[in-house]
């Protein structure tokens, strides 16, 4: 199939050319160059590509959508080397853009240390063509072959869009660029692409999944209660998310309780799923993630609108577009193998009660004000989880059926969960209480919210003040201060002065008087408990009940 005198040496060149070939980009307009010749006589090494020489960049951009255009919008690579031949590409992508054809362009680049250092042939070239261009990717210099391989896939399914248009992809390449492939080139994973609503791809769907016995379903975080995937449950998958999925008793909800802390190979090998669909935001659990890294699926499908490339466990074999209620026909698919799903769906331990130390009266924990709180919620209320400790505490317990969770995980950070709650309880749609669970760091970083000029009665708010960043005090090494931030402050004055009912707790003895305060249904105001704890103490408790 190739010319072995022809086809590069270079890992990333190599994987490139496998790739087109498998996704259908076969083809090409290549133009001449120096640091593009490992990728000109690769590609040009192999009968599966058609080539056509283009001296002209200018012309080539165009000779590529004319292919493009006749071949009924097939996808068309056109290759050029560094620098100012990448810039005589821009007006046929715009061309490209605005007619939504499938280019796909190849530039080859310098290592990014000789950028501005007078070197022949460079200049800035990731993203150059802006919003021309529906994705841009530059290969890293260096990594590991996943995130290349990645990458890669990413930018030849952009290409199958629909009301697609041009791709950018950046290959930064470093002398020497003249060897080629000795041995075999081993077959690189190919991610496909398909589509929910296609009803060839459905068949196709449907014959992997009854190859397949041992079958999951993960639930990142949902907007609302997936009442769709009730039908995978009762055809025997593992149905697994967690409070922020909002799946309720759907799923097994606590996975990181689910899985011991040194698993066995052969035990991990156990549950790891034939079959891994994905749907959904962000998942907590470590423990989950570690797993499903360690013991592979030999298949894992990721379910979005528009087939976007999310590899979280370094495995993705398959992007299905589409909404994933448009996945009920998989339900049904013959030979699961319900044993497994009953591995998964079985009550993960209780997490128990947290003790208090000996001695005199401790502070009161975290990680048990939390449980004790989750387990007064009704149906209908709303847990609303600030980001570090207080999303992972309440990971440790049960939470009432028919109860919403909410939480900013999008970008996991600190700031905004208070304003997002205050925006979610004064919202028309909003149902019951809504309790807000979260600590000092984030409180202080947003408390202007309370400033508002109205405040939701509903809001009841656990103020976690440990002094710091508490989920810090879980990290290796020894503790300090600047790692973790320093909090001196302490919300009373703040809180009234906006209109709160203020609670204090300090001892542990005083918990559930304080708790019972702060879940009273009726109040003419907001709520506030501030419970001061201790970050070791509770990074030791939050330990002790995950076992």
């Amino acid at each position: 199939m190739y010319d072995r005198e022809q086809l590069s040496d270079i890992p990333a060149v190599r994987e490139l050319v496998a790739l087109m070939q498998a996704h259908g980009v076969t083809r090409c307009v290549l133009c001449p160059g120096s640091r593009n010749a490992p990728i000109v006589r690769s590609l040009s090494s192999s009968s599966a590509f058609s080539c056509r020489a283009v001296t002209d960049e200018r012309s080539a951009g165009y000779v590529a959508l004319g292919w493009s255009a006749a071949a009924h919008g097939a996808p068309v690579a056109v290759c050029v080397t560094s620098g100012s031949a990448l810039l005589n590409l821009h007006p046929a992508v715009a061309e490209a853009h605005y007619r939504h054809l499938p280019l796909l362009v190849l530039s080859a680049d310098r290592p990014g240390a000789w950028i501005g250092q007078q070197d022949g042939q460079t200049l800035p070239q990731p993203g150059v063509y802006g919003t021309l261009t529906i994705r841009n990717l530059s290969l890293p210099e260096s990594g590991d072959a996943w995130h290349r391989n990645r990458l890669i896939n990413e930018a030849l399914l952009a290409l199958q869009r629909r009301g697609g248009g041009p791709v950018h992809l950046n290959i930064p390449l470093a002398p020497p660029l003249s060897g080629v492939c000795a041995a075999e080139p081993i077959p690189p994973r190919v991610i496909r692409l398909s589509r929910l609503d296609d009803e060839a791809d459905g068949d196709l769907l449907r014959a992997a999944v009854a190859a397949a016995p041992r079958r999951m379903l993960l639930l990142g975080q949902l907007p609302r209660r997936p009442l769709w995937a009730e039908a995978f449950r009762r055809a025997g998958w593992a149905v697994v998310g967690e409070h922020l999925s909002n799946a309720g008793a759907i799923a097994q909800t606590r996975p990181e309780r689910m899985l011991a802390a040194q698993l066995t190979d052969e035990e991990a090998c156990a549950l790891s799923p034939d079959l891994l669909i994905s749907c959904g935001g962000c998942l907590i659990s470590p423990r989950l993630k570690q797993l499903l890294r360690r013991c592979p699926p030999r298949e894992h499908w990721h379910v979005s609108p528009d087939g976007e490339v999310i590899d979280s466990f370094c495995c993705l074999s398959r992007c299905l577009v589409g909404s994933p209620e448009r996945m009920a026909f998989l339900a049904d698919a013959p030979a699961a193998d319900r044993r497994y799903a009953e591995r998964w769906m079985r009550p993960a331990r209780p997490a128990g009660s947290a003790a208090a130390g000996k001695g005199e009266p401790s502070s009161p924990s975290g990680p048990a004000l939390v449980g004790a709180l989750m387990a007064k919620l009704r149906p209908g209320d709303t847990l609303h989880l600030a980001n570090s400790s207080a999303v992972r505490f309440a990971q440790l317990f049960d939470l009432p059926d028919g109860v919403q969770v909410e939480c900013n995980r999008g970008t996991n950070g600190i700031e905004g969960s208070l304003s997002t709650a205050l925006g979610y309880a004064l919202s028309p749609e909003a149902r019951g209480l809504q309790l807000l669970v979260i600590g000092d760091l984030s409180f202080f970083y947003d408390m202007n919210a309370l400033g508002l000029p109205e405040l939701p009665s509903s809001l009841r708010i656990l103020l976690l003040n440990n002094g710091g960043g508490g989920i810090f005090a879980t990290l290796p090494g020894p503790s300090n201060p600047l790692v973790s931030g320093i909090c001196r402050s302490r919300a009373k004055g703040w809180a009234v002065s906006c209109g709160c009912r203020y609670r204090e707790l300090r001892q542990a003895g005083e918990s559930a008087e304080a708790i019972a305060g702060l879940m009273e249904r009726e109040s003419d105001g907001p709520v506030l408990l501030e419970a001061f704890t201790d970050a070791a103490r509770d990074a030791a408790e939050s330990a002790r009940l995950l076992g």
